[in-house]
């Protein structure tokens, strides 16, 4: 979903982009004045899933291979956890453990590297660096759209 729409803005991006002149100019100027329009005058995407956390597929990726974890967990819990626990405990470490701790040190290192190239590219990146968080969506952010999702404007 983060790829398409990541995909769509940098096609609209380079077309707009590919042609020169005054005209161009005029019209990012023009553009600057919507707010669906922003992400192209600063160009980078701020919309949709990047409205909600700035890295969603690495903020996704890193979910899933603590997801992988907490299975590896349930799988070697007895099986007659948790009705009678006295008969053995669930493993918390385990082998698996490393692999996701390892992933998400990598996720961390690239997202600071990729973090300081849009600084560097792109000057708007600051303002939107404290708008919106790294990887975790703040609760307000959920909430809001949990209530647009259950409660539809009329």
């Amino acid at each position: 979903m983060a790829d398409n729409q990541q995909l769509r803005f940098q096609n609209k991006k380079h077309a707009i982009n590919s042609v020169s002149g005054t005209f161009v100019s005029a019209t990012k100027s023009i553009m600057a004045k919507s707010a669906e329009n922003k992400d192209l005058v600063d160009g980078f995407c701020q919309s949709g899933l990047f409205a909600i956390v700035r890295k969603p597929n690495y903020a996704a990726e890193q979910l899933i291979w603590i997801s992988y974890y907490f299975f590896s967990v349930a799988a070697s819990a007895p099986a007659t956890w948790p009705q009678s626990q006295s008969q053995g405990t669930v493993l918390w470490v385990n082998w698996s453990m490393g692999g996701f701790i390892l992933l998400c040190l990598l996720f961390q290192g690239s997202g600071w590297l990729t973090e300081q190239i849009s600084m560097s590219k792109y000057p708007a990146y600051r303002e939107y660096q404290r708008r919106v968080p790294l990887y975790m969506p703040k609760i307000t952010t959920l909430w809001n759209l949990l209530v647009r999702i259950a409660l539809p404007p009329s």
